[in-house]
């Protein structure tokens, strides 16, 4: 039985590296997600068009 074999698991990060690297991806889908909805909705929106080019 092998021991002191590091934990490969996507829930429990081996080394600090793949935590940063964890946090970075969810920050930037969460940034995708925040610039689609701010596209769809408020930029799409016919009141905020006229707001911006009155």
């Amino acid at each position: 039985m092998p021991t002191g074999v590091p934990a490969t698991s996507a829930f429990m990060p081996s080394t600090s590296l793949d935590l940063l690297t964890g946090v970075r991806n969810r920050a930037e889908l969460w940034l995708y997600r925040i610039g689609g909805y701010l596209l769809l909705n408020v930029v799409d929106d016919p009141a905020w068009l006229a707001l911006m080019f009155c």
